[in-house]
């Protein structure tokens, strides 16, 4: 416990506590760019190369000058730790916790204890992300390799007026390399010793002629995996000539490559046209390959499932070692959708298009942004070990298209505004089989398989924005503006005949219809006070907005209704004030924001592991409040040495909650509300904090280019202890799954030559192991009896998912 403190201690010493913010791995880790023609952007014309760049307000801008709460992370630092994913993002970021996982959206993305569960597949994500301007809201975005990246936002809080769909938690945007004017290349190719993964990737970018340029980028990773496979090479099951045979010698392991082309056209000083378009593929076990066990209520030894016994390769712990089995190949390849040859896998492919179109005329510039987004994901997934055969298959697969048209005025008086609108429709299917009770083979539907269920919903948003901005003076600068949204979503689910012996509880032919229709309008008013050039004060008020609609990610049963799976819209409401300056000769940069934001009708979501259902909800309000910072420091009298910081201090609270009790929980536990039949079924959340909104986390470093001599060589040394305190990683706030605080360190060392035209680099993340649990969902038929009554009650045993594990790469780079 000393030694906790005496970590958060340095922290925030060193910190100052923290989200506007900026926390550059490097002075320069966001390059700056080019400043946009528009007059409300406050980037000078002399922009020192050490300060940020960003465009939170749809404008580049310094950090400095952006009322809005935000980590920026450049492209420098993404490549000095090797971060290729967004779960490798989160160690950057103080109070993001994102892991994958293995239903519904397959992602659990959150950001100050706000996000959406990973259950349903029908949630949009209340962190979304943007990627070159184009919104994803399905959260397998989470799966996408990133690389060639220039750099990552991070904005915090409801987002409604700038970034196509509203958003209630926050949002991550995601901006790419784009052509450079001068011929330019590179490539680099690594080696990762835990997960055995190698890696490289390559650019090549330039002009093609006076008013056209291009960019090519790819990369392509492999990797044997870093957690331990336990499980036997065969295993028997309860059907005899059935066995089952590990899945792989190691878990976690993966395939990923892709590309993108961006092209660059200025056919006239005042036309500019762009195009970026990519693939991305990644093959791997799937998110249930990284799952460990955790049993129910401090058990030391898994429990038996249906009458199965636990297998003697399971454990209770997590430490890196779990069984992951393929299911029987006679029941992967009889009737079972997508199972292929009953190995656990996951493919996801997605494409996207985007074409960006910008007039600057007068009085007003013109932007548009025409969009194509398209996934495909299938994948067979196993939550309890290989003693228990509880598998299922999914093929979720997503299309959208969207268009977005921006006006900004650049009036020569105090007063300009950007107005426009923004339409997108979607389609997803989400299919499911699933496999959870062996039984023999059903000879009149042929398959082994307990239920089957095609689902989906066609999706229209639409809406219109507005923001003015009043210059009242040189210091003194008001905008307020507002989106309007209406989001329409017609549902459906519909089973198919799966095995005879449960046609009762899963008959075939059952099918749901919903319709869904809502309008909102979010406003958002902010005021910046800039005394001098390097010292932005600013409050705002903001409210976002994320649509209902209907759980397609419910069980189908005859008693199953239309009412029963609709959840109503969620919103947000509140406001912060922030500061930013640089001081010491601008070499301090500081900034700090507070916080208070009320979430009304969160929705929700609860795996019921007698029931074998997801239910869907929404909760009375969610409060979040609290107080961020950051500080950069370039140390004096040593050049090139950077000192950094970051924290957050979030208190995140339930209000008029009502909800869902934890499979298990007694009357004296606290299950004791909404009687139905002999048993309660709710409990009271008020005053408890979320899931996975730890109180406080932070993060210190430093960076250090020297200079080796006088041939242009330097060494550059990197690194950053980051810490995280205890968080409740379930959504039922199950007393037994508390990921207890933890520290991780990073560290990173490179040799570079003349020009940084090469370099060889090592680099080490979560260099103390520190395995972290970031989601985790009941295990079918392992306990949750007894719930809402007396006693006795049985705890579930948990499946988890674990967050990354300790790397250390060596890495060659070239640049031409």
């Amino acid at each position: 416990m000393a030694q906790k403190l005496r970590v958060a201690a340095l922290l925030i010493s060193t910190a100052m506590v923290a989200p506007g913010a900026a926390f550059a791995q490097s002075p320069a880790s966001v390059p700056a760019e080019a400043p946009s023609a528009a007059p409300a952007t406050d980037v000078s014309e002399t922009v020192d190369p050490n300060e940020i760049i960003v465009s939170a307000r749809r404008r580049d801008e310094r950090l400095l000058d952006a009322p809005v709460a935000i980590t920026a992370v450049g492209g420098e630092t993404l490549q000095n730790y090797n971060v290729t994913r967004v779960t490798d993002l989160a160690t950057l970021v103080p109070s993001l916790i994102t892991s994958k996982a293995a239903s519904g959206s397959s992602a659990s993305i959150f950001l100050r204890g706000v996000g959406s569960t990973a259950l349903s597949a029908g949630f949009d994500q209340s962190v979304s992300f943007v990627v070159d301007g184009l919104p994803m809201s399905r959260g397998r975005e989470i799966s996408l390799p990133q690389y060639d990246i220039q750099r990552v936002e991070v904005l915090k809080g409801p987002q409604a007026l700038f970034f196509g769909k509203n958003t209630t938690g926050g949002l991550i945007s995601i901006v790419t390399n784009s052509p450079t004017d001068r011929f330019e290349g590179g490539v680099k190719a690594g080696y990762g010793f835990e997960g055995k993964e190698k890696y490289a990737e390559a650019f090549v970018s330039g002009p093609l002629s006076d008013t056209l340029r291009a960019r090519i980028a790819g990369r392509y990773s492999d990797s044997d995996g870093s957690f331990t496979n336990t499980a036997a090479a065969t295993y028997p099951t309860p059907i005899p000539g059935q066995v089952r045979t590990r899945n792989s010698k190691y878990r976690g392991f993966a395939e990923s490559y892709g590309a993108r082309a961006t092209v660059d056209w200025d056919p006239s000083e005042s036309f500019n046209l762009q195009f970026k378009g990519g693939f991305s593929q990644v093959n791997d076990g799937g998110p249930t390959d990284i799952v460990e066990r955790i049993c129910g209520g401090g058990r030391t030894v898994p429990a038996t499932a249906n009458g199965i016994p636990p297998s003697p390769n399971a454990d209770c712990r997590i430490n890196g070692r779990s069984d992951s089995s393929a299911i029987p190949i006679q029941v992967a390849q009889t009737n079972y959708r997508y199972a292929r040859d009953g190995r656990l896998y996951a493919d996801f492919a997605s494409q996207y298009g985007i074409m960006t179109g910008t007039i600057k005329s007068d009085p007003f510039d013109v932007t548009s942004i025409t969009g194509y987004y398209r996934f495909k994901q299938t994948d067979l997934n196993n939550v309890s070990g290989e003693a228990y055969p509880s598998t299922f298959t999914q093929l979720a697969e997503f299309t959208q298209y969207s268009q977005e048209l921006r006006f900004q005025s650049h009036f020569d008086g105090p007063f300009n505004m950007l107005f426009g609108g923004f339409y997108a429709h979607g389609k997803f299917d989400f299919n499911t089989d699933a496999y959870i009770f062996p039984v023999p083979l059903d000879p009149l539907n042929n398959t082994y398989v307990t239920f089957k269920r095609d689902n989906g919903f066609s999706t229209d948003s639409m809406s219109l924005f507005g923001e003015a901005t009043l210059n009242v003076s040189d210091q003194l600068e008001l905008a307020g503006g507002a989106r309007y949204s209406l989001e329409s979503r017609d549902s459906f689910q519909r089973s198919l005949p799966g095995h005879i012996a449960f046609a009762g509880a899963f008959p075939g032919g059952l099918e749901l219809k919903d319709r869904y229709r809502e309008s909102n309008i979010s406003p958002q008013a902010t005021i910046r006070f800039k005394p001098e050039p390097d010292t932005t004060f600013y409050a705002a008020y903001k409210q976002g907005f994320k649509a209902g609609g209907f759980n397609i990610s419910q069980v189908l049963t005859p008693a199953a209704t239309v009412a029963a799976g609709r959840y109503k819209s969620e919103t947000a409401e509140g406001g912060e004030v922030g500061v930013r300056t640089l001081k010491l000769d601008r070499r301090l940069s500081l900034n700090a924001t507070i916080y208070r934001y009320i979430y009304s009708d969160l929705q929700v979501q609860f795996f019921d592991p007698i029931a074998v259902s997801l239910i869907a909800g929404n909760a009375g309000k969610l409060r979040t409040q609290g107080i961020e910072a950051d500080f950069n420091y370039r140390v004096p009298g040593l050049t090139g040495l950077s000192l950094r910081g970051a924290a957050a201090y979030n208190d995140a609270k339930y209000q008029d909650y009502i909800g869902q009790c934890y499979p298990g929980q007694t009357i004296v536990q606290g299950c004791n509300l909404q009687k139905v039949g002999a048993a309660f079924t709710a409990q009271d959340y008020d005053g408890r904090t979320p899931p996975k909104a730890p109180r406080f986390a932070g993060r210190a470093g430093f960076t250090w280019d020297v200079p080796v001599g006088s041939s242009g060589w330097s060494v550059r040394a990197v690194s950053d202890v980051s810490y995280t305190s205890k968080f409740n990683f379930t959504d039922a706030l199950r007393p037994d799954s508390v990921q207890k605080s933890y520290t991780k360190i990073d560290a990173s060392l490179a040799l570079r030559g003349p020009d940084d035209r090469w370099s060889i680099s090592l680099i080490g993340r979560n260099l103390t192991n520190k395995l972290v649990v970031a989601a985790a969902n009941d295990i079918p038929f392992t306990g949750g009896t007894g719930t809402g009554t007396a006693g006795p009650a049985t705890l579930a045993d948990m499946s988890a998912f674990v967050d990354n594990p300790r790397e250390i790469y060596v890495e060659v780079g070239l640049k031409f």
